[in-house]
């Protein structure tokens, strides 16, 4: 095992378990060996028989706790690692790994207090730094997170997973070009880690200097990785082209999340003879929304922690027909299952507005207004399937405001707004915002954001490099959910960023009266404000040129009796609008399902 000849090393382990079953250090080391080579649920059977063999080995009772940890059963892990601690109350490993299992259940006090415990008594620990600056992150606290993440390398230079963390924590505050840079680096020294090609290939959609075909090439490099994985891959499925389907819905976000907003309708409206839904659900944390999205689900899956080889297995057991991904390259998607091509038509759809860059995933549906006809077709990877009305289904949330007249009737200047991440608020989106400000005599610009307050200072100066002057800007965290919407009714005109637009936040300010003016450019990531104004009938807040997005923001601004119309109308046009009818949008998701589903079964 010390030479890396892995293969020899567990046969020779295995037969000094064939000789002896009852040698502990033989079970411990195959153990350790399986967690090494990333097969964890083996792991966890030979380190349980070490413990069962050795109870008072902290060794082993550690590394199963951070097997458990890995296999996302933080409530296990932290069985195992107080054990460990009990025996061995001065191991710094024990004591970060605990730190992870409290992560990870969401104990975000405990964890930091873990990981700090565990720096004073391993002090070049780069695992309890990173693990330290993953809780700060959590915590919003991302300038603290840089430096932990940052002594972590300063530690273990080599260590990818602090290089990972680094590039997130950067990407959160905006600084784009450095946290690119940083995930490159830790792909350089762990090559598979597709969790973070994924986060690298969300943060090139939001960088405004990169092209259309920059963006698509990163999505191959992905795509590349895995080619071959699904190769061979035979489907039984009965090929009857009318008979009822089984539709899988991948997704880390059943939950509340932005996504839930979208599905949630679609799950509600499905034919339930025709189409037999089962939901793959890849994260521990459940909510009422969880359990709402359940109940309209024939079956569920909870396949957080299981291996892409385990889930491919089980998709194919429950025969799925139709396979769709909800996540894209966003956090916790399963895109290496969907390479291994478990169920005959595979699909991508709303969590992430743009290709997989997998061969394995045959279509992606869209509208004609998000990926007009022709434009963007070669820089997918999937076939494009285009919804009649809209690639969207809001479901407008409950009790909320009623809509007040524009306050600036009321203040006597116009209030422009952004409800973003920073990552999304780029140099070239900062300079378009001040030219509206400069436009518009006496008007300001609120900026409220996720992760904005822990960095308010250090946001300013982007903002003032752009020529925004700081009696003009208002920035601040992101509210409760009842107060973000409420807040809506204190903003004039809402501005989307680009070249990454919104979609959520898009559909609650225009459900609470806001106009939204929106910029579109040349990739799909861009276009998603254009098919939501579309589908309600709003060209004209649609801008083809930064002079025009000017213009159309400048003019709603100067135009009382526009903007009260506009405001007064915009919630009953949405509710007659095709964007919230989800039974007319779930029977045409469905006829989409069964055209796909008639192409293969025509593939002989």
């Amino acid at each position: 095992m010390d030479a890396g000849r892995m293969s020899e090393a567990e046969d020779a382990y295995r037969q000094a378990i064939a000789h002896r079953p009852d040698f502990a250090d033989a079970h411990f080391s195959l153990g350790y060996l399986l967690e090494r080579a990333d097969r964890l649920s083996e792991a966890e059977q030979s380190l349980r028989q070490a413990v069962r063999l050795a109870p008072d080995d902290y060794l082993a009772h550690n590394h199963l706790g951070m097997v458990l940890v890995g296999l996302d059963r933080p409530e296990q892990a932290t069985i195992s690692l107080r054990r460990a601690l009990a025996i061995n109350p001065n191991s710094p490993h024990a004591h970060s790994n605990l730190g992870s299992a409290l992560r990870a259940l969401g104990q975000l006090a405990e964890a930091a207090d873990c990981f700090r415990h565990a720096l004073r008594l391993g002090p070049t620990l780069a695992a309890a730094h990173t693990g330290l600056g993953d809780v700060l992150v959590d915590l919003g606290s991302l300038e603290e997170a840089t430096g932990s993440y940052r002594e972590a390398i300063r530690c273990e230079p080599r260590y990818p997973l602090a290089h990972a963390g680094l590039a997130l924590a950067l990407m959160r505050v905006g600084r784009l070009a450095e946290a690119e840079s940083t995930y490159r680096r830790a792909l350089e020294l762990k090559p598979d880690f597709s969790g973070v090609h994924s986060n690298l290939i969300l943060l090139s959609n939001y960088r405004a200097d990169h092209t259309a075909h920059d963006i698509y090439a990163e999505h191959r490099k992905f795509g590349d990785f895995f080619r071959g994985s699904g190769n061979g891959a035979l489907h039984p499925n009965d090929r009857d082209p009318d008979r009822p389907l089984r539709v899988g819905y991948v997704s880390g976000d059943f939950r509340y999340h932005s996504v839930a907003f979208f599905i949630e309708p679609v799950l509600a409206a499905h034919d339930q003879r025709a189409f037999e839904i089962t939901c793959y659900h890849n994260s521990h944390r459940s909510d009422s929304t969880t359990e709402r999205l359940r109940a309209h689900a024939r079956r569920w899956r909870s396949i957080v922690g299981m291996p892409d080889d385990g889930l491919a297995r089980l998709i194919r057991e429950d025969a799925i027909d139709i396979l769709v991904d909800l996540s894209g390259h966003t956090a916790n998607n399963r895109l290496p299952t969907f390479a291994r091509k478990p169920a005959p038509v595979q699909a991508t759809w709303l969590g992430y507005l743009n290709t997989t860059g997998l061969d394995a995933m045959d279509w992606r549906i869209t509208d004609a207004r998000a990926t007009p006809e022709g434009r963007l077709d070669a820089l997918h990877s999937e076939r494009l399937l285009r919804l009649p009305d809209s690639q969207w289904c809001y479901q407008p949330p409950a009790d909320c405001p009623d809509v007040a007249p524009p306050p600036s009737a009321e203040r006597g200047y116009c209030t422009f707004a952004a409800f973003s991440v920073p990552s999304k608020i780029n140099s070239r989106v900062l300079a378009l915002w001040n030219r509206i400000l400069e436009r518009v005599p006496r008007s300001r610009l609120v900026i409220i954001a996720s992760g904005l307050f822990a960095i308010r200072p250090a946001h300013r100066e982007p903002s003032r490099r752009a020529g925004i002057a700081d009696d003009r800007l208002e920035l601040g965290p992101m509210l409760n959910f009842a107060d973000y919407m409420a807040f809506h009714n204190s903003v004039d005109v809402m501005l989307d960023t680009f070249p990454y637009t919104g979609g959520t936040t898009t559909c609650h300010a225009l459900w609470m009266g806001v106009p939204i003016v929106s910029l579109v450019g040349e990739t799909a990531t861009s276009r998603g404000g254009a098919s939501l104004l579309h589908a309600l009938g709003l060209p004209e807040l649609i801008a083809e040129s930064e002079d025009q997005y000017v213009d159309i923001a400048a003019g709603l601004a100067s135009d009382a009796q526009r903007l009260a119309a506009l405001r007064a109308g915009l919630r009953g046009r949405m509710a007659a609008s095709p964007l919230t009818d989800a039974e007319r949008f779930t029977r045409k998701l469905e006829n989409a399902y069964r055209t796909m589903w008639r192409d293969w079964c025509m593939r002989k």
